[in-house]
């Protein structure tokens, strides 16, 4: 039998998707380790085995494929625990990387500060060096001085060393003789080179990616050779393929070299699972949301395209790698609530996290929570959390929200508890207009996709607020993420800065960058096992109007044979020019423009897990009614129907209020609402007052 695991590593909870050959999957959970996450991730596989009647040798033995997202990287610049770096530039540029851009992020809030410097100015080291600004070696590397340089960095125990010179991205001479030198001197280390990196334009944003590329690595790839040696021992022979922030995956090779693309590791499978489920329904239009127990993650699909954004940040720290954009906010099922100094309700950002978590988890926890108030109102049922396994205490809800919010506000507790349900509600649907209106989409016209174990609790809620008229919630939607990347090919991203104005464009010395750029990715695919028949290449070009600053990015036009021609310069211009439009609303036809930079995104195909529809049982669901509970809508308790959402399949309709509870999510259904589930027994929640052909057809009609 050869099984698959989909892994995501959360803050509170660590998530598992096990698929079989034929299509049947099962979801795990387990209460993350944050001091060594591999505890979490053996103790689900070791769940897995249980639950197939298996040892733990024969499980792994018979895995074909793990895909593993990870929040290492990601925790260590959060709490800036990375590796002790030393970082390298030209001399005279030794403060770039801590002047940022010079411009205040927050222009009014006077108290803002940039965050901590991720490589302290005395970490900082430059050697004489000089490209100039059309590739030219004005000034040879300094070997003298930089044999100084490593030998103080040697004697000074840094764990990584990043190295950004100033034009390496034109001409890389002078920065690979400097990484050659540290890697004879300091053949411990590890090292981060720009030219490998990020090979681009702008120093800052170059500098910052290649500082946390240095800083994050020796964490991840300690991480990644004990889970190979842990799983290698246990008999897994199998593939292992690790997340990254694009939406794809990539080797653990390769993952040890570009740790910086694994900062968005996690929530990046949330938009990939996304485009698989609208897809069942035919809509490319979409927001996936993904509440789990720390944050809240929305992203914007458009025309089956997830966004993308090459202006990334983490905890202040700028991040010019593609990367998905998703919009994150400190608003889970154990964000805190609180009172402030005003009088004023607040929910998060901080979270109880899962040790001690929420107050009614019973694990020392007395701050008030999201969970808790879920738990008072009604949503949740204490005897059936994670399926009867994990009990919770009301009694201690009670009192944790009794104590630092109702007496605060002079409030009863239910109405504390519901002021909690509002106001994280109002704040995920900020989240949402964020990724929507905020960049020129009407949320009316998308339907949304929401994941996480608390995610459906709060969905109709969200949509209500957005008018979003059509919700999809996969089954098995607390593990969302970690399905995304069983579905997530092979990705790897490359980029060559060549600034020239459009009209003076070279093209055979175009198609000579983008030919390097794919012989490249085709040899590290290759060396991934994907044969050269599924490699799929997309060139891309970053262009500007002239005098303008930031770039648009457009597909760049080729023959059937790979060159770039006359004619394909003609219509990368108009397609500048469209895009333009629609993304700032206007364009200059007869304004010069440039070209910046290449990019290319190398996608190699990998073998899909598939999943087996389910036969129409027709729309009675009363064979899953389970029981009947006192449930706050709007304004009160309401006695509220409670299915078994495991019995529920195919055609099926509930029409609310009603609960539908599985082991690891529970669905809120309001009065207002009907459900229904699809052919492969996903739920589909709608207004009552619409009927579910029209809003899809609606829905369609505006991809």
């Amino acid at each position: 039998m050869g099984y698959k695991v989909g892994i995501d590593v959360g803050g509170t909870f660590t998530d598992f998707l096990l698929v079989d050959e034929q299509g049947t999957f099962n979801l795990f959970k387990t209460l993350s380790t944050p001091k060594d996450p591999s505890i979490g991730v053996t103790n689900g596989l070791n769940e897995m085995a249980v639950f197939l009647e298996k040892s733990l040798e024969t499980f792994l033995s018979e895995l074909e494929l793990i895909v593993h997202g990870t929040t290492i990287t990601t925790n260590a610049v959060l709490t800036r625990n990375g590796a002790k770096t030393a970082f390298i530039t030209t001399k005279g540029f030794r403060d770039v990387l801590n002047m940022r851009r010079g411009l205040r992020d927050r222009q009014y809030d006077g108290r803002y500060n940039p965050p901590p410097p991720i490589v302290k100015r005395r970490d900082i080291f430059t050697v004489e060096e000089r490209i100039d600004c059309q590739g030219n070696v004005v000034t040879p590397l300094n070997t003298a001085e930089t044999a100084a340089v490593v030998e103080t960095i040697k004697q000074n125990g840094y764990e990584a060393v990043g190295v950004s010179t100033l034009f390496s991205f034109l001409n890389p001479e002078n920065e690979k003789l400097l990484g050659g030198m540290l890697r004879d001197g300091l053949p411990d280390q590890y090292i981060s080179l720009s030219s490998e990196i990020l090979p681009q334009v702008r120093m800052y944003e170059r500098n910052s990616s290649v500082a946390l590329n240095a800083y994050v690595g020796p964490i991840l790839s300690k991480y990644i050779q004990q889970l190979e040696k842990r799983l290698l021992e246990g008999g897994f022979q199998g593939n292992l393929l690790i997340m990254q922030s694009n939406g794809g995956v990539m080797s653990p090779e390769v993952t040890s070299r570009f740790a910086v693309n694994t900062l968005l590791s996690g929530p990046a499978g949330g938009p990939v699972a996304g485009l698989f489920f609208g897809a069942i329904h035919g809509l490319g239009n979409l927001i996936t949301v993904d509440m789990g127990g720390t944050s809240f993650d929305a992203c914007l699909i458009r025309e089956a395209q997830p966004s993308i954004t090459i202006d990334g940040e983490i905890g202040g720290y700028r991040v010019a790698l593609p990367t998905l954009y998703i919009e994150t906010l400190g608003a889970g099922g154990g964000s805190i609530a609180s009172v402030d100094g005003a009088g004023m309700l607040q929910v998060g950002p901080e979270s109880a996290g899962a040790d001690p978590g929420p107050a009614c988890y019973g694990k020392g926890g007395t701050n008030a929570t999201v969970t808790d108030a879920d738990l008072i109102l009604g949503y949740l049922d204490p005897d059936y959390f994670h399926g009867g396994d994990m009990k919770l205490d009301k009694m201690a809800a009670t009192r944790a929200i009794e104590e630092n919010v109702a007496k605060k506000l002079g409030v009863s507790v239910n109405e504390g508890a519901a002021g909690i349900y509002n106001m994280v509600n109002i704040n995920m649907s900020l989240g949402v207009n964020l990724v929507s209106v905020a960049k020129g989409y009407d949320p009316r016209f998308l339907a949304l996709v929401v994941a996480g174990g608390a995610g459906p609790i709060h969905a109709a809620m969200i949509a209500k607020d957005q008018d979003i008229p059509l919700i999809l919630i996969p089954r098995g939607s607390s593990v969302f993420c970690a399905a995304g990347m069983l579905m997530s090919d092979l990705k790897h991203d490359y980029v060559r800065t060549h600034a020239v104005e459009l009209e003076k464009v070279d093209c055979s010395k175009v198609a000579q960058i983008c030919t390097e750029m794919l012989n490249e990715a085709t040899a590290t695919l290759r060396s991934e096992g994907i044969p050269e028949d599924r490699i799929l290449p997309e060139f891309k070009a970053d262009m500007r109007y002239l005098g303008q600053f930031n770039e648009v990015s457009v597909s760049l036009p080729m023959s059937a044979q790979g060159l770039v021609r006359e004619q394909d310069m003609s219509y990368l211009l108009e397609m500048f020019h469209a895009r333009h439009d629609a993304l700032y609303g206007y364009s200059m036809a007869g304004a010069p423009t440039e070209l910046i930079n290449l990019r290319l995104q190398a996608r190699g195909e990998t073998v899909k897990p598939t999943f087996k529809p389910s036969q129409n049982h027709g729309p009675d669901a009363s064979k899953a009614l389970k029981n009947n509970r006192q449930v706050f809508f709007d304004k009160g308790f309401v006695n509220t129907p409670v299915y078994d959402g495991l019995a529920l399949h195919h055609g099926n309709m509930i029409f609310g209020p009603a609960i539908v509870e599985e082991p690891t999510t529970t669905i809120v259904v309001p009065p207002d609402y009907n459900l229904q589930c699809d052919t492969y027994d996903n739920y589909i929640m709608y207004p009552k007052n619409r009927k579910l052909d029209e809003i899809i057809g609606e829905l369609k009609a505006k991809m």
